[in-house]
């Protein structure tokens, strides 16, 4: 089984370090689709790249919290929030129909 660094590396450079949800170039941190906590895996196919304001919120960070890192008023945090899960679930289902459609021979993960 791969380190989690080596994983992380690979997400990272698989989506060219952008955020998957904005878009953001010269994002560098790793989201659990489905949580380890929830049975989620680090296998690749369940982690995708985001930036420090997406993975914020979409992580259990409190609004407050959320707001006062991002300026974000905090009667708007919930309305960014759902917009970022939205997102996410769409480039998730992408993700998804990629790998039914496409292998990936030789994948250190598979």
């Amino acid at each position: 089984m791969p380190s989690w660094e080596l994983v992380k590396r690979y997400v990272l450079e698989r989506d060219n370090h952008r955020c998957r949800v904005c878009g953001r170039g010269d994002s560098n941190q790793v989201h659990h689709i489905l949580p380890r906590g929830a049975g989620g895996s680090d296998d690749p196919s369940n982690l995708i790249t985001l930036c420090g304001r997406c993975h914020m919120l979409v992580s259990h960070v409190p609004d407050s919290v959320v707001s006062k890192v991002w300026n974000i008023p905090i009667d708007k945090v919930w309305e960014e929030r759902a917009a970022v899960l939205k997102a996410l679930d769409k480039e998730c289902l992408k993700m998804l129909h990629k790998k039914d459609t496409e292998a990936e021979p030789g994948d250190l993960f598979s």
